[in-house]
């Protein structure tokens, strides 16, 4: 069997990791004699090239530019499979190919499917170029949708909307959660003192104004002024992007920087040694297809602190301590609260355990790939 496997907008973040682990997954498979795999340049993709079943079509980061996007979605790629008699594709990268080849396509970006959400008024606002990007790549997911022969998403909660509001049949939406990295150990835990006050919790995510970054001027000014022992580590680079940098210099000007700290990027192979010099996981996110951060919280045993919305509920269960992400109060009130109270602590702790474990490997999702997509034609 011969693969397309088109991971080139998958540059960063969940979308790098799930396009590392499904190529390795791939890359070793018995069944697949070959495969075509286009990633971005720079990106860590490089690592398969040494695999002789594995032949890398590499995009230089121009490509990302709207134009060249569209020259290499509507012409470059149909080429590519057409020229390599490919047997089935795998776009992992929300736009399908326009091919009449079998594909399965993964939806992983959640602006399409949250039309409602505030945070369109966001970055309408705040954020323009930003606006733009998200502008464009919708309309190519929407204008390629029906090339796809199976849709992949993450959560129920994104299977049935991406069928409510595109008319796509729910029966060829199938929902493949997200997994720990290969690439991810297990770190000891934090060790807490019986005296110890400080509460440590890591924001890791990049810039996105989805991630809600912002609310933490008000939740750091709450912390200072009423002494609270609690900070929260962020992990973003401030060459990332204009918001990386608003959101930097605000907290610098604030005075915030002793409780907003920022470690910088963290690559996947450091993540267990910066989770275990933390309590727990914050993230206030608006809007997510699944985030990987969830399960990572719970692989390596740290609490939840997230938003009260649907797509964190279906993950994290009754694991997590949620809050509204608009409401600085609650947010500071549920994080003093929750250590507070530690059997309830111990209880989330022992129920992320209980859901990590029932969760699916990517060995696993890949299994499920070929049994719902892979023998679809056969």
């Amino acid at each position: 069997m011969k693969l397309f496997i088109n991971a080139a907008n998958l540059r960063f973040g969940g979308g790098r990791t799930v396009g590392f682990n499904i190529i390795n997954y791939y890359s070793s498979h018995p069944a697949v004699s070959s495969m075509i795999v286009t990633v971005p340049a720079g990106c860590g993709y490089e690592r398969f090239a040494a695999n002789k079943k594995v032949k890398l079509l590499i995009y230089d980061k121009i490509y990302n530019h709207a134009v060249l996007k569209i020259i290499s979605n509507y012409l470059l790629l149909p080429l590519r499979v057409a020229f390599t008699e490919t047997d089935f594709v795998l776009s992992l990268g929300n736009i399908a190919i326009p091919t009449r080849k079998t594909q399965f396509l993964l939806i992983h970006q959640a602006y399409v499917a949250y039309p409602e959400s505030i945070v369109w008024k966001r970055i309408r606002k705040n954020d323009k170029p930003f606006y733009r990007y998200i502008m464009n790549t919708l309309r190519l997911i929407r204008t390629n949708l029906h090339f796809a022969s199976m849709l992949g998403v993450q959560t129920e909660s994104m299977r049935s909307r991406m069928s409510r509001l595109y008319k796509f049949p729910e029966e060829r939406i199938v929902v493949i959660p997200n997994a720990v990295s290969y690439t991810s150990g297990i770190a000891p835990p934090r060790r807490r003192s019986e005296s110890e006050k400080e509460i440590k919790l890591l924001f890791i995510a990049k810039y996105y104004p989805h991630k809600n970054y912002e609310i933490l001027y008000e939740t750091g000014r709450l912390i200072a002024e009423r002494k609270l022992p609690i900070k929260i580590t962020v992990t973003i680079d401030r060459s990332e992007n204009e918001g990386s940098r608003r959101f930097l210099d605000t907290i610098e000007k604030m005075g915030l920087s002793h409780i907003i700290v920022n470690h910088g990027n963290v690559p996947l192979e450091e993540l267990g040694s910066v989770y275990a010099t933390q309590d727990g996981l914050f993230l206030p996110t608006l809007l997510e297809s699944f985030s990987g951060s969830y399960i990572e919280a719970m692989h390596f045993r740290k609490l939840i602190f997230t938003s009260d919305m649907d797509f964190a509920h279906e993950v994290c269960l009754d694991s997590a301590y949620y809050f509204d992400p608009h409401n600085a109060e609650d947010i500071v009130n549920k994080i003093m609260d929750a250590f507070n109270d530690p059997n309830t602590m111990d209880y989330k702790l022992c129920r992320g355990q209980e859901i990590l474990e029932s969760s699916k490997t990517w060995d696993d999702i890949g299994k499920f790939i070929d049994d719902k997509f892979l023998n679809l034609a056969k």
